[in-house]
């Protein structure tokens, strides 16, 4: 659910308001750096740039007003950067994370550029979108901005990235997809909306995995014949994955596993899955060792999910093939 808070109107907020914006902007959480230029357009009238200064200043008011306490002190996140030494160094103003993307008018290009960064390989997060009249009116989802947040409060290594023209392409490419896409083929709408959904959850908790695992079900399989003794869900997933993998330009990373085969990997993934779904724990020693830890699985099965669902708006009688076999 969307929360709206009022940048002068709204009494659960300061009495001090908010700077007052030129431009509707979102304010992109994870931007490090752009790469090759000072601006890139991720659709029409929709400016992927730094922050100006009044901008930066309306940010920090807006961050330090959420409710919770998780925020403040706002400059740790996007003003510092931490040594490898874990000493703390102040960014210049050049080199602070206050990215935005500005734009006129309603936001609905705003929310298909959003379901596109959801779905692409280098993945960007909106904190949360301010529009500037009639009065400043801001909107974000409590649950997700915190949960997106919350591994990154004391260590951001690895939060920001670095964003090129190359990766805006895709998004754009992505997002003219989705608006093109017969959803009565593979029904994309509603999974991309469970998938934005999921990070309303703690990152390690148990039902995101298990809401992931549910996505790519529904993308892939269908209800095993009972006549068929090799008809389960498992063989039907290890088969398409392996299927589909062979045909990404940058398949599947399973790098992080040792160089352990891809039946093996979903095999114990699907072990995993079934031990959480059914209330079990485990240290990720013997049986599950080859998975090493929580982390890599749920990266594997969110990066495989969302190359199903690229290739969905690729290929889609495709996908209804493979459901069906």
């Amino acid at each position: 659910m969307n929360e709206e808070l009022s940048g002068t109107e709204s009494p659960a907020l300061s009495a001090e308001p908010a700077p007052s914006l030129e431009d509707n902007i979102a304010f992109l959480l994870n931007v490090g750096r752009l790469i090759g230029q000072d601006a890139f357009e991720v659709a029409p009238g929709h400016v992927l740039r730094r922050a100006t200064q009044t901008e930066r200043q309306f940010i920090t008011t807006i961050l330090s007003r959420i409710p919770g306490g998780f925020f403040p002190p706002v400059a740790f996140m996007w003003d510092v950067d931490r040594q490898p030494d874990s000493t703390l160094r102040q960014l210049a103003p050049e080199e602070s994370r206050y990215f935005v993307i500005a734009f006129k008018g309603s936001n609905d290009t705003l929310l298909k550029i959003e379901e596109a960064f959801d779905l692409a390989p280098l993945e960007l997060e909106v904190g949360f979108t301010a529009l500037a009249s009639p009065g400043i009116a801001v909107t974000f989802n409590p649950g997700r901005l915190f949960h997106v947040l919350e591994n990154v409060r004391v260590d951001a290594r690895g939060f920001f990235v670095d964003v090129s023209a190359g990766d805006l392409e895709v998004v754009q490419t992505i997002r003219q997809k989705l608006e093109q896409h017969d959803h009565t083929l593979v029904d994309l709408k509603r999974l991309v909306v469970q998938l934005r959904d999921l990070k309303a959850l703690p990152h390690s908790s148990p039902l995101r995995f298990l809401g992931y695992f549910a996505i790519l079900e529904a993308l892939l399989t269908h209800p095993p014949k009972s006549t068929d003794p090799y008809d389960t869900i498992t063989r039907q997933v290890k088969m398409k994955v392996a299927l589909l993998n062979n045909r990404w330009a940058a398949p599947l990373d399973y790098g992080p596993f040792g160089g352990v085969s891809h039946n093996t990997i979903w095999t114990k993934m699907y072990g995993y899955r079934s031990l959480v779904a059914h209330g079990g724990t485990t240290d990720f020693t013997g049986e599950f060792q080859v998975l090493a830890d929580h982390e890599n699985a749920l990266t594997l099965i969110k990066d495989t999910v969302k190359a199903v669902m690229r290739q969905a708006l690729t290929e889609p009688r495709l996908l209804l093939d493979l459901r069906d076999c």
